[in-house]
């Protein structure tokens, strides 16, 4: 008896072994390791135990306990993959459940196909220690099928982007097998209930393994049209600068074309000795001029088309807009980057100041470039008036339908300063929403070294 009960606690401890070690390959379908070599192994050796020891001491009879059982099992295996494997929590929390889900599954169909078939108790089955034994490796031959066919199907992605609500509303798959095999456990007294809870769990089982056949997959599918979502804001972005450059340029013909008749008309008036005629009218065409082309005037050509073509559109929703801006014209700064930098922050702004009534719409524009620096920095600041807004860290939640295709200027505008690993602040207070940041322009000051040398 002590020999079959000693054959028993090692027989459980390789059945233990050999799930952690298929858990570990089928994690590497879908992560990325934490340690190499000896010391990952080192960390998966002393979870093995502390599974082991887990399984061993919790109870087996199939009651009510399943429920914790189920609860302690996937933390222990959380906990697990958390230490050894690196990955978004959204994709920890689905792959874990499913392939818990999984492995429980193609652990339990196997014996129940056989009960059903040949028509024996569950008692009869566990005392028959030939067959118990034989569907005991009849179980670990199914895990490892599964686990070789997930690896032929899957690499570790690389980690990118934010956690994704999809991902873990999905995991209320994997649950509800969970669920079907806690009647599975329970149905033991009506043969009916029996065989259709079992058919359930084989339905379920084949779902859970679809979902984690097809998660990279979907993923995939959601970046490319974030990304396509992306693209396309940036190109408008690029198109509306375009188009108020092409304005700009348009204005400045039209000018270029009137000067000579402004030049006969103050030819005339002070060849006649009207002087005083003659400045009235320069002051007047100075001033009609300056509105006519621009708000403001940086000396910056792409800077001053995205602030004139922002500031006309805020005129436009009645927007008291104010600017405070110096010399820009040594700016350095990638202008690809700029642009979309400040056209997100000025539409952003815009489009919270239209949700206001009139008399509540304000915006404030800073732009000041601090050569004393070192390096030389650019200080670009948005101030507007705003209805309460919630910040997540970096991250405002969009408002708009089917948010999954919007939302992308405040992302765009952060991947690019930490890009450039720019100093910025973004905070609500009193109605007002605050954007501003300090960009060191690294290029001007590798220009200046260079003239320098």
């Amino acid at each position: 008896m002590e020999r079959a009960r000693l054959m028993g606690y090692v027989l459980s401890i390789l059945m233990n072994a050999l799930r952690t070690w298929l858990l570990t390959k089928l994690w590497d379908s879908f992560f990325t390791r934490r340690f190499n070599g000896k010391q990952f192994w080192a960390y998966w050796l002393l979870w093995t135990a502390i599974i082991t020891v887990v399984l061993n001491v919790l109870p087996n009879d199939y009651d009510y306990s399943n429920i914790i059982r189920f609860l302690i099992e996937i933390a222990h295996e959380y906990a697990m993959n958390l230490m050894l494997y690196r990955s978004r929590w959204d994709r920890r929390l689905f792959v874990v459940i499913t392939g818990y889900a999984c492995f429980l599954s193609i652990s339990v169909l196997p014996e129940k196909a056989w009960l059903l078939y040949s028509g024996m108790t569950r008692t009869e089955y566990v005392y028959n220690k030939p067959l118990y034994t034989a569907f005991i490796f009849l179980r670990g031959l199914c895990l490892v099928a599964f686990v070789i066919l997930v690896r032929h199907f899957h690499t570790p992605p690389q980690e990118n982007g934010k956690p994704r609500a999809w991902i873990p509303a999905s995991t209320l798959f994997p649950l509800c097998t969970l669920f079907v095999l806690y009647r599975v456990f329970n149905a033991e007294g009506a043969a009916g209930e029996n065989d259709a809870w079992t058919f359930c769990l084989l339905v379920m089982c084949a779902v859970d393994m679809v979902a984690l056949f097809l998660l990279d997959q979907l993923e995939s599918t959601a970046q490319m049209r974030e990304a396509l979502a992306v693209a396309h804001q940036r190109a408008e972005v690029q198109s509306a600068n375009v188009k108020a450059l092409g304005n700009s340029y348009k204005a400045q013909r039209k000018m270029t074309h009137e000067f000579r008749g402004y030049l006969f008309a103050l030819s005339d008036m002070l060849a006649n000795g009207d002087t005083e005629a003659a400045q009235s009218y320069l002051d007047e065409l100075k001033v009609r001029q300056t509105e006519r082309i621009l708000l403001v005037n940086t000396h910056n050509p792409i800077i001053d088309a995205i602030l004139n073509q922002k500031g006309y559109a805020a005129r436009e929703q009645d927007i008291d807009l104010h600017f405070e801006i110096n010399d820009l014209s040594e700016v350095a700064i990638p202008s690809v980057d700029l642009t979309v930098v400040m056209s997100n922050l000025l539409d952003n702004a815009i489009e919270a100041c239209e949700k206001l009534e009139k008399q509540q719409r304000r915006m404030t524009v800073k732009a000041i470039y601090n050569k004393s620096d070192n390096p030389p920095t650019l200080f670009f600041s948005v101030k507007n008036a705003s209805k309460p807004v919630k910040i997540f860290g970096d991250h405002i939640p969009t408002t708009k339908p089917e948010p999954e295709l919007h939302g992308f200027g405040l992302p765009n505008v952060m991947d690019i300063l930490h890009k450039y690993d720019v100093f910025y602040l973004m905070d609500y207070k009193d109605g007002s929403f605050l954007f501003c940041l300090e960009w060191a322009d690294a290029a001007n000051e590798k220009a200046v070294a260079a003239a320098q040398k």
